[in-house]
């Protein structure tokens, strides 16, 4: 089961999907943004607010180890 993916947001228009973003995650050392996505029905807003904790922590973590971010992070299941 495929638990939803944060997509780097690039520019203004986003490609349509049938997967509605529930969060946007900013990275507060570059404000690169992610919109989490999640295509199944169990996609809550309490599911979408500790994957966006989750994302939010990566970032970090990439700033922390001097990697760039990846445009796109499968979400764990949480």
């Amino acid at each position: 089961m495929k638990n939803g993916v944060a997509r780097r947001l690039r520019g203004t228009a986003e490609p349509a999907s049938s997967a509605l973003p529930m969060e946007t995650v900013v990275c507060s050392k570059c404000g690169q943004r992610f919109a989490i996505r999640n295509d199944t029905a169990e996609q809550t807003v309490e599911l979408a607010r500790k994957q966006a904790s989750w994302v939010a922590d990566q970032l970090v973590w990439d700033h922390i180890q001097e990697r760039k971010h990846h445009g796109t992070m499968d979400l764990p299941n949480l």
